[in-house]
């Protein structure tokens, strides 16, 4: 909202002041005799300053900056609650109620199973009950061979069910690639990079670094943790990259668009350790992409099931995680974890004039010179991330993360939902009358 004071009608008595919890006004610092303009982002829209103004001299009206910002997934919503959770990294809760839609298309249309009467909750969110968030990246066998006599390179565990990708918007700023590598030592998890990157960058946690394409130097590069190769597009053999690096973590990067199930049958026979599905934001920008979306993450999961090999990979999913909530929501489509790649541009404020964050394309002027504070931002959002991920985890009863994989018992989906309730109404027409 917009704050707006009519200097003509306010009498500088500073009962506004008084009057807001937030700090939204305050008196100029050249001239205190005078109010200042009204700090707008810190308003929680309670409207006690403009009951309580004696002249009527302040108002509330909508920001056209905040109704004008974002794109597609990343509504003026997204983008101020990501702004709130990279800025304090804590659950954001504005005060001002919810007013927004219970049901929609895509993440929306999914609604998590939190029946508390039901089965006992967990408050893992205070620390008075311990709830397991960290996952496993790579081959889990199940059983021991002792008879095959080769190496074997146990699965990564990571922390939190979240990586960073900083490869996919195009070609980074030096200082936002920094930001985001040294947020992934922070936090325990990898970040993936384009292999052309600068290497003073990649060699500040080179154990947390996953390099997209090829590397050209692989004696030189084995000290990554790995590399990602997209399928269909780079044309490298990928059994040969396995054992051009076998102890390294192998992802085969897997687009909607070129999904087909011979590829996670690669994956599986070439051993490697991810399969990353990802999709661009044109796929996703309308209902259709983002229920297409959807299902196919279901039938990747349901494919590697019906071979008996779900736990011989790990799937990173990608592309429309632009909220705390869409995590739980994807894991149980059936992701191990989550990829974020689009969120931390937004956190990181650096979003191209046209506010269409999801382009790919940076500001001029935007270097980004303070390392520190973009690394804590990251930090910031992915730590209310897992806090709203304990939440859910909490409310449902769970102990860890990992069973809630492919658990779509514990999501209810609108469609199918509606379909079930209403699916056999049919209007009465009365006779003689015409239907419209």
């Amino acid at each position: 909202m917009a704050v707006h004071r009519d200097l003509a009608r306010c009498l500088n008595c500073g009962t506004c002041i008084d009057s807001c919890l937030y700090g939204v006004h305050g008196r100029r610092v050249d001239d205190p005799r005078f109010m200042a303009e009204p700090t707008d982002h810190l308003c929680r829209v309670c409207f006690r300053c403009v009951q309580e103004c004696p002249v009527n001299a302040l108002a509330l009206t909508r920001n056209r900056d905040f109704v004008e910002a974002g794109n597609g997934l990343f509504t003026p919503h997204i983008l101020r609650t990501l702004s709130n959770e990279a800025e304090g990294g804590r659950i954001p809760v504005t005060g001002a109620c919810y007013n927004g839609p219970f049901g929609g298309p895509g993440f929306d249309g999914i609604w998590t199973d939190m029946s508390e009467i039901v089965r006992p909750t967990r408050d893992g969110i205070h620390g008075r009950e311990y709830i397991a968030t960290s996952v496993d990246i790579g081959f889990r066998p199940t059983y021991l061979d002792f008879s095959a006599g080769a190496g074997w390179t146990p699965p990564r565990e990571i922390p939190i069910p979240m990586i960073l990708d900083s490869a996919t918007p195009g070609t980074p700023p030096s200082g936002v690639l920094a930001s985001i590598v040294r947020a992934a030592r922070t936090l325990g998890t990898y970040a993936i990079v384009p292999s052309g990157s600068p290497r003073q960058i990649l060699d500040e946690a080179p154990e947390h670094v996953l390099v997209r394409g090829v590397p050209g130097d692989p004696a030189g590069d084995r000290r990554f943790a790995g590399l990602e190769v997209t399928y269909g597009e780079d044309g490298e053999d990928v059994p040969a990259l396995r054992r051009r690096f076998p102890d390294a973590i192998l992802s085969l990067r897997l687009p909607l668009a070129s999904y087909d199930p011979a590829a996670v049958d690669l994956a599986l026979d070439a051993g490697v350790d991810l399969v990353h599905f990802t999709c661009g934001w044109q796929e996703v920008d309308d209902p259709a992409g983002m229920t297409r979306y959807i299902r196919t993450l279901r039938d990747l999961h349901g494919h590697l099931l019906e071979r008996s090999r779900r736990d011989s990979i790990s799937v990173v999913a990608s592309g429309p995680i632009a909220a705390a909530e869409h995590v739980p929501k994807t894991i149980i489509l059936g992701a191990d974890l989550v990829s974020v790649d689009t969120a931390l541009y937004v956190v990181l404020e650096c979003v191209p004039p046209n506010h269409a964050v999801h382009l790919g394309r940076f500001p001029e002027d935007f270097p980004l010179s303070d390392v520190v504070w973009g690394t804590q931002r990251i930090v910031n959002l992915m730590n209310a991330w897992r806090d709203q991920l304990l939440e859910i985890l909490g409310a449902m009863g769970m102990r860890e993360v990992r069973r809630l994989r492919g658990e779509v018992g514990r999501a209810i989906f609108q469609a199918e939902a509606e379909r079930e309730a209403f699916g056999d109404i049919r209007m009465r027409i009365p006779e003689g009358a015409v239907a419209r």
